[in-house]
C-alpha cells in the first residue's frame, strides 16, 4: 500500500493569473484504538487488553504530566509540550492585561518516524471529489455515521461523501444551522455530535 493523493487547483487572489496546483492526501480511514490494539497485538506477544490498558495509563500520565507543565518525548514518535494561548485583554481603566490559557498540546514529530512515512512514495490517484448524491443522502450518512462512532469531523464527513474538505465544511455548518449536529472541541480538535433532540 501506498499514500495516495489527488491534485487539485489552488485557489489564488483576485486579480492573479496563476493556474497554481497542489496535491492533497485522499485518506484511507483512521485507525481507531480498538483496530491499533488488535494490530499492535499480533504483531508481538502481548494481548489487546494489555495494550490498551497501557494506552490509556500513558493518556492520564501524558495528561498529568503535560498539565504540570512538563514537556513529554516518546523515542521514536516525538515530543510533546503544553500550548499556551495568549488574548489581550483592555480594561475599563485603560490598562491593557494578558489572560493565558492552555490552548492544546504541541507535537514534534521524530525523526525516525518522520523518515518512516517518507520512504513511502505517494501514488497519484483520480480525483473524484464532487459526489452526485442529494445533500439528504449524505446527510443520512452523516448521522448514521455519528450513531456509529458518536462523533465526526470534517476529514470523515469529507471520505464519507467522497467531496473536499471545503464541501464538508459547507455542509457541516449547515446541518448546524438547521440544528441536526452541535459542534464541539476547537480548530484542529473540532467535532460533530448528534444535537441534543435527535
Amino acid at each position: 500500500m501506498s499514500i495516495k493523493f489527488s491534485v487539485y487547483k489552488t485557489p489564488r487572489p483576485k486579480g492573479s493569473k496563476d493556474n497554481l496546483e497542489h496535491a492533497r492526501l485522499v485518506s484511507r480511514g483512521t485507525k481507531g484504538l480498538e483496530e491499533i490494539c488488535r494490530d499492535l497485538s499480533d504483531a508481538c506477544t502481548v494481548n489487546s487488553a494489555d495494550i490498551k490498558g497501557v494506552l490509556e495509563a500513558l493518556t492520564v500520565y501524558m495528561g498529568r504530566e503535560l498539565g504540570y507543565g512538563y514537556s513529554i518525548e516518546l523515542d521514536g514518535i516525538g515530543h510533546f509540550s503544553p500550548a499556551l494561548r495568549t488574548r489581550k485583554i483592555s480594561e475599563e481603566n485603560g490598562k491593557i492585561r494578558f489572560s493565558v490559557s492552555v490552548d492544546g498540546v504541541n507535537f514534534r514529530c521524530s525523526n525516525r518516524l518522520k523518515e518512516m512515512v517518507k520512504e513511502e512514495r505517494p501514488k497519484k490517484v483520480k480525483r473524484e471529489n464532487v459526489s452526485s448524491e442529494p445533500i439528504e443522502t449524505r446527510k443520512e450518512k452523516m448521522l448514521e455515521y455519528i450513531r456509529k462512532h458518536e462523533s465526526i469531523n470534517e476529514s470523515d464527513y469529507a471520505e464519507l461523501n467522497n467531496s473536499t474538505r471545503y464541501r464538508a465544511g459547507k455542509e457541516l455548518k449547515q446541518f448546524l444551522e438547521e440544528g441536526i449536529i452541535r459542534e464541539m472541541g476547537y480548530k484542529t480538535h473540532r467535532v460533530y455530535v448528534l444535537a441534543a433532540k435527535e
